[in-house]
């Protein structure tokens, strides 16, 4: 059997999960009085707006949860509409530090715990939200898929890459391997 569209969205909770573990070293950094490059911040709050929302949670909700509504799975409860409800905090929380990013690059201390409170919101978020995804939902959805329907989905995910741009995400990969490095 050919890749499954679920390791494609398991791959890219990888890359997330990498960028949200810098966040979480980055605000701790900013507590004991490291100022961070604005550079490094607004490719963080970027990174959070096209790649963890546009791209990936775009797939989900546009195109897996649809998908899996039609073969009887419910869009209210547990999993889809839960996800779903994270997938809105998630936003919320990414607004914030872009706002929160703008704020710091005009006055850093104004700007630190606005900063420091979304990188914390989204740390607290995603490790369960990623946890039930690659636990509950993707298995569920290998088995409630055949072979053919994986296959369809992953050329769907394809189309996504394409609107957004393949440089882009080789990009935010790039971007997320620095981070990593820089915030061990």
């Amino acid at each position: 059997m050919e890749k499954k569209a679920t390791q494609t969205l398991e791959e890219e909770h990888h890359i997330i999960q990498t960028v949200v573990g810098a966040m979480a070293a980055l605000a701790e950094n900013m507590d004991k009085g490291m100022a961070p490059e604005a550079d490094t911040l607004r490719n963080l709050a970027e990174f959070m707006q096209v790649f963890a929302d546009k791209c990936h949670h775009g797939k989900e909700e546009k195109i897996l949860f649809p998908l899996l509504e039609a073969k009887g799975v419910p869009v209210n409860g547990c999993p889809l509409g839960i996800l779903i409800h994270e997938h809105q905090s998630g936003r919320k929380l990414v607004a914030e530090l872009a706002e929160a990013v703008e704020v710091y690059e005009k006055d850093s201390l104004k700007g630190h715990e606005l900063l420091c409170a979304s990188m914390r919101g989204l740390v607290n978020l995603y490790p369960n939200h990623i946890w039930k995804e690659d636990y509950l939902l993707f298995p569920m959805t290998d088995k409630i898929l055949n072979e053919k329907e994986q296959q369809e989905l992953i050329k769907r995910f394809e189309l996504v890459e394409k609107d957004i741009g393949l440089d882009v995400h080789r990009r935010f990969e790039q971007l997320a391997a620095t981070l990593a490095e820089k915030y061990r």
